[in-house]
């Protein structure tokens, strides 16, 4: 199979529109509380947005895992893998998500502790924490969904689910907060409700495309000790690496808080552009990782030498483009979120960072998919860690000698180091299309 732009086309686009809306869910959150003109609810939210991604994004693994898994059963045609690739991560991932319920006081107090934010902001983000944490199994159980969905190339049911969860949460957003003045509790309803939503239409979704009766998902669900240990293993890599980031974002954070309300404010916004325009070369990440786990179910080298050269292409092109709209609207993206005049005026002073970040973060934001996808998770590993050290060597003298721009440096060196660390391993991706035997799936994302 020769894999064609149009090919790659028909799967990036809707994943581009479907990734970017979560993002946006977080700006969305941000703006409307803007409007309400107190810089302690925006920060408020910012703080329970980091709390809340911190759980989502440590078990984030679940999504990626599954859509390899999901990918290579496709590229075998293996109705067994098929519904086992899907029901595994949803049992984990359920009963992760009710330990996080369970845990909730504990959870809470530990961000307390870590992110260390002013009182008034606590108690904001402690009224977002309190209600959201209710929808923690529905967004784990939604990433293994989305995961199948993905890995199954069903980039349309994709599209449908993720976009409609979004715009009802951008929605209930503007009623909650601007018509029933709500408050945080307003868009953290929103969210809840929009993520039992986003479940609902997403399993159904499954139902009617897996091709797999009910009873034999059911049967998939159930795991030996051995089959739990496997996918344990096979996870690790990709946990340590959210581990990094977690790690990252939330010192990212905490600093941030330690240089006032006002910055902390700042950066939220700052972050919320960061995050549409990594979602979007998330978009080309998820169709590599869909090709590349397809290559290697079929044991195909040619297929993933296109893959590799399609997604270069694809991300040089987001590149230029995502650069001068970032150019062109720099100044302006501010108003969205708020008019407060001390937040805009630091907002303006950091705009040059926001300008060179498509430069320093695309690649490494794309290749990385072509590993997962592949069950190539060690390097991703290894450059993980490897940029969080530069990241927190950098940090350390940075932010006393510049403050907030020395924070933005860090960051920015974070995310050269993501491809920078990463790319000299590309060898072994095209190994594991040679060696990997497509008879065992799951041996292969143990590799």
């Amino acid at each position: 199979m020769t894999i064609s732009h149009k090919d790659y086309y028909k799967i990036a686009l809707p994943f581009i529109i479907s990734t970017v809306t979560q993002p946006l869910l977080g700006a969305v959150d941000t703006a409307v509380i803007g409007q309400l003109g107190v810089a302690e609810l925006i920060a408020g939210v910012a703080v329970g947005t980091v709390i809340m991604n911190t759980l989502y994004w440590l078990f984030g693994f679940f999504r990626v895992s599954t859509t390899g898994q999901s990918a290579m059963a496709l590229g075998r045609g293996d109705q067994s893998l098929l519904a086992s690739s899907l029901m595994r991560p949803f049992v984990l991932a359920a009963s992760v998500g009710l330990v996080f319920i369970i845990l909730q006081s504990l959870l809470w107090q530990g961000a307390l502790w870590i992110i260390e934010p002013e009182a008034d902001v606590a108690q904001q983000a402690e009224i977002y924490f309190s209600i959201l944490i209710f929808g923690a199994p529905f967004v784990l159980l939604n990433y293994t969904v989305i995961g199948w969905l993905m890995g199954q190339a069903k980039a349309k049911e994709t599209l449908y689910t993720q976009v409609f969860g979004n715009v009802l949460n951008i929605v209930l957003d503007a009623v909650f907060v601007l018509y029933f003045d709500l408050g945080v509790a307003g868009v953290a309803y929103a969210s809840l409700i929009s993520q039992m939503v986003m479940f609902a239409i997403g399993i159904s979704l499954v139902l009617r495309t897996a091709g797999v009766s009910l009873s034999s998902l059911m049967s998939a669900s159930k795991m030996t000790k051995s089959d739990l240990a496997t996918i344990v293993s096979s996870n690790t890599d990709l946990l340590l690496r959210t581990v990094c980031l977690l790690t990252f974002f939330n010192m990212m954070a905490r600093t941030g808080a330690q240089l006032g309300t006002d910055t902390l404010a700042t950066n939220a916004i700052l972050m919320q552009i960061t995050f549409i325009v990594s979602y979007l070369f998330d978009g080309v990440a998820n169709a590599s990782s869909v090709f590349a786990g397809k290559a290697v179910g079929e044991k195909n080298p040619s297929m993933l030498d296109r893959v590799l050269k399609l997604n270069f292409q694809w991300t040089a092109g987001l590149i230029v483009l995502l650069t001068l709209i970032v150019a062109l609207l720099q100044n302006q993206w501010v108003y969205l979120f708020t008019s407060l005049e001390t937040i805009v005026d630091l907002y303006q002073d950091m705009t040059p960072w926001l300008l060179v970040f498509p430069l320093v973060a695309g690649f490494g934001l794309t290749v990385y998919g072509i590993f997962t996808g592949t069950g190539t998770t060690r390097p991703v590993r290894d450059s993980s860690i490897a940029t969080l050290i530069v990241f927190l060597a950098v940090q350390a003298f940075s932010v006393e000698l510049w403050g907030n721009h020395g924070l933005w440096l860090a960051f920015t060196l974070f995310y050269c180091g993501r491809i920078g660390f990463l790319y000299p391993f590309i060898g072994q991706v095209k190994n594991k299309c040679i060696d990997v035997d497509p008879t065992n799936a799951i041996h292969a994302l143990k590799k």
